[in-house]
């Protein structure tokens, strides 16, 4: 996890995509359309982490203060840096799901499922 803090205009997006490219990462970064809020938020959030958690991807997530809609997006970012998690992100399907999605790498690499 990074944080760039800086006055605007001095380069932190620019220097987050060019890291991005370099580490071969793809960057994403939310779309603000008419409408969003916390359940477009939430579901741009969980497409991200199966990205980087069942398809082992790597990703950056790049969030801007202008991208604020809601603070409980910030609740959920800081959740996120602290704990790995999002209480109830995830129904108990879609956990179900990706626990079978993942058994067979996690049986490869030879850790207990």
């Amino acid at each position: 996890s990074a944080m760039l803090v800086g006055v605007g205009g001095s380069g932190k997006q620019s220097l987050t995509r060019i890291a991005c490219s370099m580490a071969d990462m793809s960057c994403f970064q939310i779309e603000l359309v008419r409408g969003y809020g916390l359940e477009g938020f939430r579901e741009d959030l969980k497409s991200l982490m199966m990205q980087a958690g069942v398809q082992g991807k790597s990703v950056c997530f790049l969030f801007v203060d202008t991208q604020i809609v809601d603070e409980s997006f910030l609740e959920d970012i800081n959740n996120i840096l602290n704990t790995g998690e999002i209480t109830g992100l995830f129904e108990n399907d879609e956990i179900n799901k990706i626990n079978e999605e993942l058994l067979p790498i996690v049986e490869r690499m030879g850790l207990p499922g």
